[in-house]
């Protein structure tokens, strides 16, 4: 049986933070790419590069998430931005968005269940 999210105070905690500052960047990754839609060229070249440098950095992030929210959830999410990821570096940008988008409504129910769980405990 999979163990559910949050099971203690110290996995609300830190899940909370985590999935706090996850949507943040992804809301930040979302925003770049809409960006890097816009470009042609060169600039849509090297702006491309950027972006895969700032997904490299989420990537991390994610796999930091992983080891507080050890849900079953969080393997896809990364399998899914690992495909992204190289989606990316290919220069196919037309369907990110969407999973960027799903990835945000993730992270956003880990955030919520976290705070439900310390409101709960009336560390809030």
């Amino acid at each position: 049986m999979e163990k559910v999210f949050p099971a203690s105070t110290r996995e609300a905690i830190l899940g909370f933070h985590l999935a706090d500052r996850m949507k943040a960047e992804l809301q930040v990754a979302s925003a770049l790419l809409q960006n890097l839609r816009e470009l042609t060229g060169a600039e849509e070249l090297g702006a491309r590069r950027l972006f895969m440098e700032y997904l490299r950095a989420l990537d991390q992030d994610i796999t930091l998430c992983q080891s507080i929210i050890s849900e079953s959830e969080m393997v896809r999410l990364k399998t899914v931005f690992t495909g992204l990821r190289g989606l990316v570096a290919e220069g196919q940008l037309a369907d990110i968005q969407t999973n960027l988008t799903w990835m945000l409504t993730i992270m956003t129910t880990y955030a919520q269940r976290a705070m439900e769980y310390l409101v709960k405990e009336k560390l809030l």
